[in-house]
């Protein structure tokens, strides 16, 4: 796997290890583990053969055993603090398909809440933190498809443009259906309804295996009250008018990279899976080129290429969760 850093502090990078399945270890009871954890000093090693390894480094290392609690305190609310704050945040979940991204980032938690996954437990701080009388929460939840923009709340709304402003540069998706959350319970329902619109397939890989990236968008707008001493007494304060403050955190589980030869993809399901590969090459293709602050490489993308540079670009806070698993397949 190959990880850019942007700027020292901005992007930080973690990778999870999925337990394997009883099926699994039955399967791969021959097999030496090819994966090292050294979570004490953030590194792993992936051993190519019985005598040569490679090393990768890491923000954080979360062993099969880390809790959903943990993820999150590790991987999203240093996040989720920033976007109170009024900045950008971004969190995203790659990996092979079945590795477990979407368990990490959207699981609901219904049978045991001790599952909750990153979206449930950011909404959850979110609503702890803000006012409802004077700030707002507002989503969007949607899937990018066979390069198209599509709504999971509005399946009927399956074609959304992107619109770039010419002069700041911001990109925004104006066709998308947007609402306004005010408690946990309206937030589950739209995830429910959301995931449910979602493409997925079965493959020798994954028995529910994602066909579409899905993005998450929480738009957080808060009002701060400030006041001023008017300079002839410090008991005499004028109000000044309210201080607003936004935030967007943005959660997207990236459907999973998968090799053909080993998912058994066909038809549909094949060109599908190209375009799952096409997009998340390209994806590398962004933040490679602003981690070298570099532009030229626009030229050779697409529109929505193209697009997923801008967003990155206007993100303060990033942080990217690598997903893997030690499945002999």
């Amino acid at each position: 796997m190959m990880i850019f850093l942007l700027v020292p502090g901005r992007v930080r990078v973690a990778v999870r290890l999925r337990p394997r399945s009883g099926e699994e270890m039955i399967a791969d009871a021959d097999f030496a583990d090819c994966v090292e954890l050294q979570p004490e000093v953030k590194r792993l090693k992936l051993r190519k053969n019985n005598w040569d390894t490679d090393t990768f480094e890491f923000d954080d290392v979360l062993t099969e055993y880390a809790s959903q609690k943990r993820v999150y305190e590790v991987v999203a609310k240093p996040v989720v603090e920033g976007v109170l704050d009024g900045y950008n945040g971004t969190i995203m979940a790659y990996g092979q398909t079945g590795t477990g991204k979407t368990y990490t980032l959207g699981q609901l938690g219904e049978e045991d809440v001790a599952d909750r996954g990153i979206m449930v437990r950011a909404m959850e701080d979110i609503l702890a933190q803000v006012s409802l009388e004077t700030d707002s929460i507002s989503v969007s939840y949607l899937q990018l498809y066979m390069e198209t923009v599509q709504d999971l709340l509005d399946p009927a709304n399956d074609n959304i443009a992107i619109v770039e402003d010419p002069k700041s540069g911001d990109v925004s998706l104006p066709g998308a259906t947007l609402v306004e959350i005010r408690d946990q319970l309206s937030f589950l329902e739209l995830l429910q309804l959301g995931e449910a619109h979602r493409f997925a397939a079965n493959t020798k890989l994954n028995t529910e295996s994602s066909r579409s990236h899905a993005i998450l968008m929480v738009h957080v707008r808060r009002s701060l009250k400030t006041s001023e001493s008017n300079g002839n007494s410090h008991m005499t304060k004028s109000l000044k008018p309210p201080l607003v403050r936004k935030g967007k955190l943005v959660v997207v589980d990236l459907a999973g990279s998968e090799r053909i030869s080993k998912s058994g993809s066909e038809g549909h399901t094949l060109e599908e899976a190209k375009s799952i590969n096409l997009s998340l090459s390209a994806l590398g293709k962004c933040i490679n080129a602003l981690a070298e602050n570099s532009s030229h490489v626009l030229t050779e993308l697409g529109i929505l290429e193209n697009n997923q540079y801008h967003t990155l670009s206007q993100v303060e806070l990033l942080f990217l969760a690598c997903h893997l698993n030690t499945n002999s397949k």
